[in-house]
């Protein structure tokens, strides 16, 4: 999806998260939101005679939620313009460098050019400096190239979103401050594209300025080259010089000075100098070759990259919110299968069982629990999925807490589910008949960390990761970022 598109999804997101019950978004809008865009998507999908799309259903949802919120909270729709780049920055910041440029009082004095102090040289000689800085940030950031976010940026977004969750006022204060700081750390890539772009191009533009005022300015005046220095002598300066403008020399095809003529130019040896006509020739063509066209390729490649991230906008469907989402466009329900080992889950834990599969994929989600299987009889694995029956998007190993894991047979069921099925796999412990057991014992909290200790232990042997969580009243949340956890790594160990 593009920026646009992306900045409100992103906002209607932060929205339904921060308030999940209801609020300004009931769930009767959502629900509408959600079949009204699966209508329109495959409708306008079919008039185009293209293949509908989930991206697209998501974007046309958010749309269809953002105008509902506009209606009724007019403020949200400038909470998402607030974070919407304005174009005419983009032209008014290289304008204004080359008006700076042009219309400064002096490059050089009106008289004289110092060629050894020239203002162009500063010119140069800043940019260059700019060069070797980007040159040794790409060489050395690793962690950017790696598309990791270095630490300096995750502690400025976490510092600007308790400043912002500090600041925000009234019922969506709390999305407005998610929405921005979710948005500051997405487009962190997009945005320093862009920025260079404009940097690189107001440079570029600064240079061209200091150019034209001084040839403008050389039609009314005579400018006197020349040249003074406490420390240095004619073949230093000429050094200096050669290393600078030889390039530009052999464009233009002209010699650069020798020693004994830039030693005559001496304003402190009695010299009158020169007219300037050719160092200012020379001078111009080293700022164009070290600064224009360097700077102008170097916002040209900054542009094709904001281009790309403007047009393709890194937000994946695969996090938990937007597989909720997507259970209004899935042809089938989402389906969860659960096989318990040497426990029968009392009704209530299969009621949060179902709770903690909606919350992770929806509404529209089939829980299939499996006839549990006995202890020593994990060889012996009901099939994965009945005849013709699509396969399950998620397989859950479900375990009690108040068991003693041991590898010869709760590792060996955990190994035999994972054979039999291509999903992903999730260990789940229920805790709920365990600190029944444990009532209010003193030791009860000891004695449930070594239990989880003893089972995260066994799974990790396995590769993968375990779901602690109290069945009969479970923390939606947590549980969920577990079990994403265990979709992102998928049934295979890490």
């Amino acid at each position: 999806m593009n920026e646009a598109v992306a900045r409100e999804v992103l906002f209607v997101r932060a929205v339904e998260t921060a308030d999940a019950s209801g609020g300004p978004l009931t769930r009767d809008d959502r629900g509408y939101a959600g079949r009204a865009a699966a209508e329109l998507v495959r409708w306008q999908a079919a008039d185009r005679g293209e293949k509908a799309t989930a991206e697209a259903f998501v974007a046309k949802r958010a749309e269809l939620l953002a105008a509902r919120l506009a209606e009724r909270v007019p403020a949200s729709r400038r909470v998402v313009d607030a974070l919407r780049w304005r174009p005419w920055i983009g032209v008014a910041l290289p304008l204004a460098a080359l008006a700076i440029g042009v219309v400064a009082e002096h490059v050089a004095d009106r008289r004289h050019v110092n060629i050894l102090a020239f203002p162009l040289l500063g010119l140069v000689v800043w940019n260059l400096a700019v060069y070797l800085w980007l040159l040794g940030r790409w060489a050395f950031d690793a962690p950017a190239r790696a598309g990791r976010r270095p630490g300096g940026l995750r502690q400025f977004v976490a510092g600007a979103r308790v400043s912002l969750a500090a600041r925000a006022r009234g019922p969506l204060a709390g999305a407005y401050a998610a929405f921005a700081t979710d948005w500051m750390q997405r487009a962190a890539p997009l945005v320093v594209a862009r920025a260079g772009r404009v940097l690189h191009v107001s440079a570029a533009f600064l240079a061209l300025g200091a150019i034209a005022g001084l040839y403008v300015r050389g039609l009314a005046f005579e400018y006197r080259a020349g040249w003074e220095s406490t420390f240095l002598d004619a073949n230093a300066v000429h050094a200096i010089l050669a290393f600078f403008l030889a390039p530009a020399a052999w464009v233009v095809g002209q010699p650069l000075p020798g020693v004994g003529e830039i030693a005559a130019l001496r304003w402190d040896a009695g010299a009158g100098g020169e007219n300037a006509g050719r160092w200012i020739v020379l001078y111009t063509v080293t700022v164009a070759l070290a600064v224009v066209a360097p700077r102008l390729l170097l916002a040209a490649i900054a542009w094709r990259r904001e281009r790309a991230l403007s047009a393709c906008f890194p937000v994946s469907l695969d996090e938990p919110y937007f597989r909720r989402v997507l259970g209004g466009w899935r042809e089938a329900p989402a389906r969860v299968r659960a096989v318990a080992y040497a426990y029968t889950p009392a009704q209530a834990a299969t009621d949060g069982l179902q709770r903690l599969a909606a919350h992770l994929f929806g509404e529209d989600v089939r829980l299939w629990p499996e006839r549990p299987v006995a202890f020593g009889e994990e060889d012996g694995l009901p099939a994965e999925a009945p005849a013709g029956a699509p396969a399950p998007d998620l397989v859950i190993a479900l375990f009690n807490l108040a068991s003693t894991p041991e590898t010869e047979n709760h590792g060996a069921f955990l190994d035999a589910l994972r054979a039999q099925s291509t999903a992903a796999l999730a260990v789940v412990v229920d805790e709920s008949p365990y600190r029944r057991r444990l009532g209010t014992l003193e030791q009860a909290q000891a004695r449930l960390a070594e239990r989880r200790q003893a089972w995260s232990g066994l799974a990790a042997t396995r590769g993968l990761r375990t779901v602690f969580a109290d069945l009969e009243a479970p923390d939606l949340a947590a549980a969920e970022r577990d079990l994403e956890a265990c979709l992102s790594q998928g049934a295979r160990p890490a």
